[in-house]
């Protein structure tokens, strides 16, 4: 058959009735493989149905909704754009009903058309999502090379063989094949800048939540580098990126920046890296040259910055170059836990003296703290809270360890029983509570991180009693923007304060 028109697809999300633990973000992934196959000369279209029905939502049961456009909009859509291959992005595992749901519409509507799945969930559970007899094919980790190897072998391209496609999960008479994903792509700046043109970035611009608080109208996520040097167990980034850490040249990610300040009007970046300060004379000449060029841009690091890797002269450049915040990973308080269970290469000694700096130069910090790996004490836990209030940082951002496919974690749980054995996709979020140890249990958890809050929340009102008074006035804005769903919460909030 000839490739004519290529549709890819950010699917619609599962969430919490009255408490939404998912928000829109421009999908440059898609971005990416857009321009590549525009590079071959085909049509392209990007469907964030997220974000076009943002303002819609389905119930699904008694605890959750179904966020973005109906499948019936979704099947006028893909009669409408008729293309000759639909991609979906599989991103989040506890999605995947939904990856399913999709697949099926599709070849309800357009039997000819050849189904693509890629993305995290589609790279770590390939089997099961390629065992869809509705899902033709499915792409391992970064997609770029391997899409566009595969769009020319099914535009009749008689060189190349399904066989020699990196990462390709396929079938051959019914039977699933999977080609080992061996190649990652060293020359970053080779890849053509993401299809801005078809992301409809206006309908982005303004939303107050987009992979974290947003502080400009018009933002945008940008991507310098891939794969992340730290090897945390709870993480299955390097299944997606690889195992080793490679970067944009810096006039590469400047000529981006240009692009978004000048055409777009973007007034903040969010730095979408794993770690985009992993290579420190790298982050610096970028942070220099940010200057240099006067973009005027806030910015921050939504998926937090090795500690490692950053002193105070990067801080410093950091905070010239319109850092606006810098988010901490650091995991736990407990420095066994993050050495012998996390494997994160981190001292939590250089954590305390870069906070330090931080306040010094007037750059806002944040915290992310995971609580509840197997291995781990409730003494541990506890001591995760006591570090965050010595930093100063009264309201981390706390995970409970959840066994992603793909990662240590899973395997240790799956190993030694820790999750139930009807344990399923749809538990892996950051509250499912769903690992049990020797140690402690899943109500133990919800108690620790109740307690815990309210502990930090009175370290914070002891330390500085007229913030009591800040965060009411702050309410009170949040109450005219949100008058429904904020009173249970606030009082809650002042409850725990007393």
């Amino acid at each position: 058959m000839r490739i004519k028109k290529i549709l890819l697809i950010s699917p619609p999300a599962y969430t919490f009735k009255n408490n939404r633990d998912i928000n829109p973000l421009p999908p440059i992934g898609l971005g990416y493989l857009a321009s590549i196959a525009e590079g071959l000369g085909i049509e392209v279209n990007i469907l964030d149905c997220l974000m076009e029905g943002w303002n819609t939502e389905e119930e699904v049961d008694d605890s959750l909704v179904r966020v973005g456009i109906s499948y019936d909009t979704i099947k006028e859509k893909v009669k409408l754009a008729d293309p000759d291959i639909i991609g979906i992005n599989c991103q989040f595992s506890r999605q995947y009903k939904i990856y399913h749901e999709l697949l099926f519409l599709i070849k309800k509507v357009k039997p000819n058309c050849i189904t693509i799945a890629g993305g995290p969930h589609a790279t770590v559970c390939a089997n099961e999502v390629l065992d869809d007899p509705n899902c033709d094919f499915v792409i391992i980790g970064e997609a770029e090379n391997s899409f566009r190897d595969l769009v020319l072998f099914l535009n009749a391209k008689k060189d190349i063989n399904p066989r020699d496609i990196d990462g390709l999960g396929w079938k051959n008479a019914g039977k699933i094949c999977i080609n080992e994903k061996k190649k990652w792509i060293s020359d970053l700046d080779s890849l053509p800048l993401p299809a801005f043109h078809l992301m409809s970035l206006p309908k982005y611009f303004g939303l107050a939540q987009s992979h974290g608080h947003r502080h400009r109208k018009k933002f945008m996520p940008i991507v310098t580098s891939r794969g992340c040097p730290a090897r945390c167990t709870f993480c299955s980034a390097k299944k997606v990126w690889g195992a080793k850490y490679r970067t944009r040249s810096v006039e590469n990610v400047i000529k981006e920046m240009k692009l978004l300040y000048t055409e777009y009007g973007v007034e903040e970046i969010m730095f979408e890296d794993d770690n985009v300060t992993a290579n420190p004379k790298r982050a610096k000449n970028l942070f220099l040259r940010m200057i240099e060029e006067g973009f005027e841009f806030v910015w921050d690091t939504p998926n937090g910055v090795g500690a490692w890797s950053i002193d105070e002269e990067m801080l410093d450049l950091m905070k010239k170059s319109g850092c606006i915040m810098i988010n901490f990973p650091v995991e736990s308080g407990s420095q066994r836990v993050l050495s012998d269970i996390i494997k994160k290469p981190l001292d939590l000694a250089k954590v305390k003296r870069l906070i330090k700096y931080c306040k010094t130069i007037g750059l806002d910090y944040g915290m992310f703290l995971v609580i509840g790996m197997p291995g781990e004490k409730i003494e541990d836990m506890w001591q995760s809270f006591h570090f965050a209030a010595e930093c100063g940082c009264y309201n981390p951002h706390i995970s409970v360890a959840t066994p992603y496919a793909g990662t240590e974690l899973h395997d240790v749980c799956i190993k030694n029983s820790y999750i139930d054995p009807d344990f399923d996709f749809s538990d892996l979020f950051i509250r499912s509570f769903c690992i049990t140890t020797e140690d402690w249990n899943g109500d133990d958890l919800k108690r620790i991180l109740k307690n815990g809050r309210r502990y930090l929340l009175k370290a914070k009102y002891r330390k500085y009693p007229h913030m009591l008074l800040i965060d009411a006035v702050k309410g009170l804005k949040i109450i005219i923007q949100d008058p429904i769903s904020f009173p249970k919460k606030f009082l809650r909030f002042v409850g725990a304060a007393a």
